[in-house]
């Protein structure tokens, strides 16, 4: 069965999930180690007709399965382009099963019914994730930080 998805401004009480579920999952360095800017960025992030957006893939019996965001931008060495793809998470036992592509394909809709033409990506570890949602490889660099990402790019419009 697929999951419901829901715009995180509609149920802010599904923050906590998504929050929680990112920090066990990035909160280390070189990332915020912080459970609380995690909280606070994911709300912060929770826009409903403007950027930042973020929609959570959810199921009444087994709680919050995933969430992915759209923001101005993700990379601090890519502020040049804009609007970027941002958290995308996948619970760990729901991955592979259907709810990354679904939130993705809510975002994309979103973004095109929001006049949003194109979008970018950073990876590290989910490149072939996003090539198989239609993103293509725009180019590869090391951040500042010893990262080495993939940035992927799509024409929303």
């Amino acid at each position: 069965m697929a999951p419901t998805v829901t715009m995180l401004a509609e149920c802010l009480s599904l923050a906590e999930a998504v929050a929680e579920m990112r920090w066990r999952e990035w909160g280390h360095p070189p990332e915020p180690e912080d459970r609380t800017w995690w909280l606070e960025t994911t709300i912060r992030e929770a826009g409903k007709e403007t950027l930042p957006v973020t929609f959570v893939a959810h199921d009444p019996a087994d709680g919050v399965l995933g969430a992915v965001g759209l923001d101005t931008y993700d990379l601090d060495e890519r502020q040049d382009t804009s609007p970027w793809v941002t958290g995308m998470i996948v619970r760990r036992d729901r991955r592979r099963a259907g709810v990354g592509q679904t939130l993705m394909r809510h975002l994309e809709r979103w973004a095109a019914e929001h006049r949003i033409a194109e979008a970018w990506v950073g990876t590290d570890l989910a490149l072939e994730f996003y090539q198989r949602c239609g993103w293509t490889v725009e180019e590869a660099f090391t951040r500042s930080s010893g990262q080495h990402m993939a940035v992927l790019h799509k024409k929303l419009l």
